[in-house]
């Protein structure tokens, strides 16, 4: 079987939740099947090498195409031409991780992964160009036209159901994996129980200052660029808001939380906001030297990240699947999540939940961490447990499965 598959969505090298989905699903894909042969396909008129993944598989091939992407978006979405399966010399299947608008020749089945509806929940967290974009690639006509759609959660089923009309049947629900391996739980590292903040004394600014990974990067009390530094200087424990920096994450409710936070608690933890750029979050930032940001770091420093935390603030708006959550899970790591969407459902059985819209929650849940270690504990090792549900083999097997069912 001749499968397409768009890997357009990986050519700007950005590390966001859909390209680490299409990224670790890929690379598990290709290790289970070793008889199909994949066409990547992608477009771009200047060098996109660099950005896209090394698969190394026999039966995995780049089509690269060069062509201006303004021209050739426009008129695939108002010609349809040129057909992508024609450009590929012909498939049989064609998968889009991440709809970007493809023009297909009508017996070509298509299989999309929606992750989540947040432009038309929350098109308020959008900029102008950023609807415009969403409106272009027409996600109601991919709902439409797929043969198959694969859903991350049942939240964003049933936000697919409710907004486009799909039958139900259409839709498959496959959780995304985690990269267990990147991130060793804590009672590997520490054969004792963290146990809770309150047992721990409050680190003063010599211990923070002493806290170093290797080269040391001073960033206490200011925003930084990690992109090329693997070795963050952090303190030895910390609250951990993880995340793009943009209105839908809710930075805002978390640093009002922390506020209230630091008022109540006797131990007083700094805070440490890490995401990639999106939101000019220095205008919301206010003069705290306990209020660490780092932003773009690189993978390998995101396990750090989480591993040295004392819990995550994950309190976005609005999430399709919500990969931090589960990553903090996996190493141990208690979580403060969102009430609603798919982060009740990840995080049911492990999460501590707060309204994003009222601080106080986020706070009083923070405090309820620091201040029962029993507590603390039993959240740390259902995370642990429950994490272990969601593995990209797992995945990726499902999905297989989905091509061979489509393609008799």
């Amino acid at each position: 079987m001749r499968i397409g598959i768009d890997v357009r969505a990986l050519m700007e090298g950005k590390t966001t939740g859909v390209e680490a989905y299409i990224t670790n699903l890929l690379h598990a894909l290709f290790e289970l099947d070793k008889s199909n042969q994949y066409l990547l396909f992608a477009n771009s008129f200047t060098n996109i090498e660099k950005f896209l993944p090394k698969f190394g598989y026999p039966n995995v091939q780049y089509r690269i195409f060069r062509k201006p992407n303004k021209f050739f978006n426009l008129s695939q979405k108002f010609f349809s031409t040129p057909k992508i399966d024609k450009l590929l010399g012909g498939v049989d299947l064609f998968f889009s991780p991440h709809w970007r608008y493809a023009a297909l020749s009508p017996e070509v089945p298509l299989i999309v992964t929606f992750h989540d509806l947040s432009f038309k929940f929350l098109p308020e967290y959008f900029t102008f160009w950023q609807r415009i974009w969403h409106r272009f690639m027409d996600y109601e006509y991919a709902a439409k036209r797929a043969d198959r759609i694969i859903a991350v959660s049942e939240s964003t089923k049933k936000d697919i159901i409710d907004v486009f009309g799909v039958a139900d049947e259409k839709i498959r629900v496959i959780y995304s994996g985690i990269n267990n391996a990147s991130v060793i739980a804590r009672s590997v590292l520490d054969s004792s129980l963290r146990g809770s903040a309150s047992d721990r004394s409050n680190p003063n600014d010599n211990e923070i200052a002493s806290s170093r990974f290797e080269s040391g990067l001073a960033m206490t009390g200011n925003k930084k660029d990690a992109r090329n530094d693997i070795a963050l200087n952090l303190p030895p424990k910390y609250f951990l808001s993880l995340g793009t920096f943009e209105p839908r994450k809710n930075a805002q409710g978390v640093l009002a939380a922390y506020k209230e936070y630091r008022e109540k608690s006797k131990i007083k933890l700094p805070l440490v906001l890490a995401g990639s750029s999106g939101w000019k979050i220095k205008k919301e930032l206010p003069n705290d030297e306990n209020i660490i940001v780092i932003e773009n770091f690189p993978e390998n420093a995101k396990s750090a990240l989480l591993q040295n935390s004392f819990a995550l603030l994950f309190v976005s708006f609005y999430e399709g699947f919500g990969f931090p959550v589960l990553e903090a899970a996996s190493a141990g790591i208690p979580v403060v999540a969102a009430y609603g969407t798919s982060i009740a459902e990840i995080g049911k059985d492990f999460a501590l939940f707060a309204n994003p819209l009222r601080p106080s929650e986020i706070a009083q849940a923070m405090l309820a961490l620091e201040n029962d270690s029993d507590y603390y504990n039993a959240l740390k090792q259902r995370g642990i447990a429950a994490s272990k549900n969601f593995a990209w083999d797992k995945t990726a097997g499902q999905v297989l499965k989905l091509f061979n069912e489509i393609v008799k």
